[in-house]
């Protein structure tokens, strides 16, 4: 299915395709930034970029913006009492299995979550929610199971048996960030700057470290989903914390959902 959305298209059947979609799911094509001679395949047009002034970021330099747009389905914390599980609907996620490492588990104990599901009209890039430098980027290979909550509900652990890329980030603050992208039906195709495009070509277990990270800037561009699914942050306890207004519900890419922690530790 992947394959098919790369395949070029003539603008005389690939405009009247997207103009169906658009109307069938709602998505707002006033806000896409169309290139210089129009998309050339279908998987371009999901990937698209918006036009900058439909998304504008948070003007608190302190604040934690949204990372992409979508329904935040969880948030909470992630348990404390010698375990790494944190708990969606129901279902016990563990972060080494999640993340496709246990390196983490000691410095993400203790600290938060929030899950966002990206719906078929929705943007679907991914952007850096605070600044900080990226020290590594890992795909996982896993299943490409419906992220929907019908199929979930049969699925137990679903995020973590999908194929997924998860961006390791430091923050300022010393404290620690991940950003985890995971893939549903038909999405095994995840763009990103970080990590070669071959990656998606063939999806095995991979990692890049970088030395030195790379610094990024909050609002950065981190990857793309070339069909929807599902965006995971998880942040160590002194990395951030979420405004009380958070909850279940849409919300957009540069708006604030928190701020950023002075310190870590």
């Amino acid at each position: 299915m992947g394959r098919v959305m790369d395949i070029k298209l003539p603008p005389s059947v690939l405009e009247p395709l997207i103009r169906t979609y658009s109307l069938m799911f709602g998505v707002t094509t006033e806000e896409i930034l169309k290139p210089e001679g129009g998309f050339e395949c279908f998987g371009d047009f999901f990937a698209r970029r918006l036009r900058p002034e439909t998304r504008p970021i948070c003007a608190d330099r302190q604040a934690v913006i949204s990372p992409c747009d979508g329904e935040i389905v969880a948030f909470g914390t992630i348990d404390t009492h010698g375990t790494d599980y944190f708990e969606v609907k129901g279902d016990q996620y563990s972060l080494t299995q999640l993340l496709g490492t246990s390196e983490l588990d000691q410095q993400l104990r203790g600290g938060g979550y929030m899950v966002t599901y990206l719906h078929p009209r929705d943007y679907h890039r991914t952007h850096l929610p605070v600044d900080g430098t990226v020290v590594r980027v890992r795909q996982v290979p896993g299943t490409r199971f419906p992220v929907t909550d019908a199929f979930g509900f049969h699925v137990p652990g679903l995020y973590q048996k999908n194929e997924r890329t998860i961006f390791e980030i430091d923050l300022a603050n010393g404290a620690k960030l991940a950003i985890v992208m995971v893939a549903a039906f038909g999405v095994g195709n995840i763009d990103t700057s970080f990590a070669p495009a071959s990656w998606r070509k063939t999806p095995v277990c991979r990692e890049r470290d970088f030395s030195p990270p790379l610094s990024v800037k909050r609002g950065d561009d981190l990857g793309a989903f070339r069909l929807g699914s599902t965006v995971i942050m998880v942040w160590s306890q002194d990395a951030l914390r979420l405004d009380d207004s958070v909850g279940p519900g849409r919300i957009t890419m540069g708006c604030r959902i928190g701020e950023t922690l002075l310190s870590s530790g």
